[in-house]
């Protein structure tokens, strides 16, 4: 009794008891039926199945915490370092306040295409036998290149939630000579260090792609050149032979034997969870670079560790256009199914096996916070990492992403107009956050669909219909385009808050309805023409000022009167892919318009031309209308 008490108390604040205590059934209080273990385990469950978890409710009980880190510089270096050339690889002096002591290093620039940004990431390299929270080096990234500031942060919090091998993560305000720099996210440098803190030990082999050749993919046509694709960080040394005997048996294992193959060489959980996060995040940009390979000795199992979140949730490269447009682009996408990415035999294998896309689809209901039906043998297994609760329950749910994103909205947005290096030029803060939001709105209920209710189309369907040209010059104005119908009824009822319409067969979202006020229960169609000029404009709008989209919006149901907030969205992949008219100068000033009573009115329109949706409210349907909408700059 002792025991379950002090784990009460350690592991539960009075609030969250009472939370508790309201939604745990009191029958599972029968202490005589279990063994103290057995009680504590039961009470985790449940708390899991109302997606509480334990570290679920002590982050919900405290605040997002943004630290603050202090250095001294000389005042003329410290200008220097944020202003010099890009790829200047020179160090300064510089002392870490710590409590009142100072810890000295030298400090310098760091990343790829954030060099190119004034606010730069930089790395601290502190002296020898020097330590700042037990760590060597200081590792800053500036968020440059998301002007959300939260892609990197959301990501490392899933990772860390998941139970998955992952460095220590914090937001921190930067401050040089007691002056305020701006926002940075520190994220412990990964080495042997960190697995060794981590259980793993550190006399393992340590592997990274390689950024600059793409060609970390594990398939058979680069498994004989394994220097120019991966870089071996530790040990020091040429020997590959343990990275080319793994690479060799993941190509070699037929599908049907590959969860065995996996369970025997690698941490399943570390490669499951990679694709759940790939997944969730849509970051295809991992399967040939991005990302680290660890062989623990202690373990005998490779690890798989992610890297390199700041263009995802919504962000997409396009290979065709000049730096650094190719990389910083106002293209987005929410559609791209589990698959998106360089082929990797690993990540085909994984999905393609029974047993280990199960193991996925359990994984990401756990994250999306549906409680699947299990079979009561091992069920415990499929909760418990190492007899500890699996986090994450519900952690993509829109009402706690959506809840999770505006905590940090409502502290970086406080400070950010006084940093003093700006990052890359965009949309606003707040357009920036509010696309974040769209995404996860969006993407979750296309995941639904696509993974727990699957269509009679196969995933070829969804990727990319072009591959993408040489880096060459492109004829810009000869894009490809493939008009679709995309159509939808959708069951409406007067306690309805909101619904989303899903179009069936492709699973693809096309509309969102807030319901305001309906009289009955009712039949919604809304039907879309995609990449389609329209053929019927107001007066003095020429086409080539128009989304290339059509909307027909009506009510199936008779004597039927329903008041809505209405949410559309337009395509914008990439500059080879897209419904944005010739003409548009600024999607800003885009408007929807309705067609009704054969007359075209223009409507109060708001919208995010990052997520590329248009928003309008206050309409209203009776069954006797056809709503058609189209979207214009005048």
């Amino acid at each position: 009794m002792e025991e379950i008490i002090r784990f009460w108390n350690t592991n539960f604040t009075n609030i969250q008891m009472a939370r508790i205590k309201t939604k745990i059934k009191t029958s599972i209080f029968s202490i005589s039926s279990y063994s103290c273990n057995s009680f504590i385990r039961v009470i985790r469950v449940q708390v899991l199945f109302f997606g509480l978890t334990v570290g679920g409710l002590q982050a919900e009980a405290s605040e997002i915490q943004f630290k603050t880190l202090e250095l001294e510089m000389d005042s003329r270096d410290a200008e220097v370092l944020f202003r010099k050339e890009p790829y200047d690889t020179s160090s300064f002096p510089v002392a870490v306040v710590d409590e009142g002591k100072r810890i000295h290093g030298r400090v310098e620039v760091i990343g790829q295409f954030s060099r190119n940004f004034l606010k730069k990431s930089i790395l601290i390299k502190l002296d020898e036998g020097q330590r700042w929270q037990g760590n060597k080096k200081i590792s800053l990234k500036s968020m440059s290149t998301d002007l959300s500031y939260m892609r990197e942060w959301l990501t490392w919090n899933l990772i860390s939630s998941l139970g998955m091998v992952s460095p220590r993560v914090e937001y921190y305000r930067l401050n040089i000579n007691k002056q305020f720099i701006g926002f940075f996210l520190f994220i412990e440098w990964i080495d042997t260090s960190m697995f060794d803190r981590l259980g793993l030990g550190k006399d393992g082999e340590f592997y990274n792609t390689n950024d600059e050749t793409y060609c970390g993919d594990m398939s058979p046509d680069n498994q004989n050149r394994l220097q120019e694709c991966w870089a071996k960080l530790s040990p020091k040394d040429k020997d590959y032979t343990s990275l080319k005997k793994l690479i060799e048996g993941i190509n070699e294992t037929p599908v049907e034997d590959f969860d065995k193959f996996l369970t025997k060489h690698f941490d399943v959980d570390s490669v499951i969870n990679w694709l759940v996060v790939n997944t969730i995040i849509s970051n295809g940009d991992t399967y040939n670079k991005n990302y680290f390979l660890y062989f623990s000795k202690k373990t005998g199992k490779w690890v798989v560790i992610p890297w390199d979140f700041d263009l995802s949730f919504g962000r997409n490269a396009d290979p065709v256009l000049p730096f650094p447009r190719n990389i910083l682009n106002d293209n987005y996408t929410y559609f791209y199914p589990p698959e998106l990415g360089s082929p990797n035999p690993l990540k085909e294998k994984t999905l393609k096996n029974k047993q280990l896309f199960n193991a996925f689809k359990n994984r990401i209901s756990h994250v999306f916070g549906i409680t699947m039906e299990r079979e009561s043998q091992g069920f415990f297994e499929k909760l418990f990492i190492k007899d500890k609760p699996l986090g994450g329950f519900a952690w993509f749910r829109p009402d706690e992403f959506q809840s999770r994103v505006t905590a940090l909205e409502n502290i970086v947005g406080r400070d950010l107009t006084k940093e003093r290096y700006p990052g890359s030029k965009g949309e606003p803060f707040e357009q920036q956050v509010e696309a974040l939001q769209l995404y996860n709105q969006w993407r979750y209920v296309l995941l639904k669909k696509l993974i727990f209710d699957p269509t009679p189309f196969n995933t070829a369907h969804w990727l990319p219909y072009f591959i993408f040209p040489p880096l060459s010059p492109v004829d810009m104005t000869k894009r490809q385009t493939i008009p679709l119908i995309l159509s939808t009824t959708a069951e409406v009822l007067p306690t309805d808050k909101s619904v989303v319409l899903m179009e069936e067969l492709l699973a693809r979202p096309v509309g969102m309805l807030d319901i305001q006020s309906l009289n009955k229960p009712a039949r919604v169609r809304l039907e879309v023409e995609t990449e389609r000029v329209p053929e019927s404009l107001p007066a003095g709008i020429h086409p080539s000022k128009c989304i290339q989209r059509i909307w027909y919006l009506d009510i199936k149901t008779p004597d039927t009167i329903l008041k809505v907030n209405m949410q559309l969205d337009y395509l914008q992949e990439s500059s080879l892919h897209h419904e944005i008219g010739e003409q548009i100068t600024d999607e800003r000033g885009l408007s929807l318009w309705v067609m009704q009573n054969y007359k075209w009115r223009k409507l109060k329109t708001s919208i995010n031309t990052l997520a590329n949706v248009l928003k309008t409210e206050a309409l209203e349907l009776t069954s006797s209308d056809l709503l058609r909408f189209i979207a214009c700059e005048e």
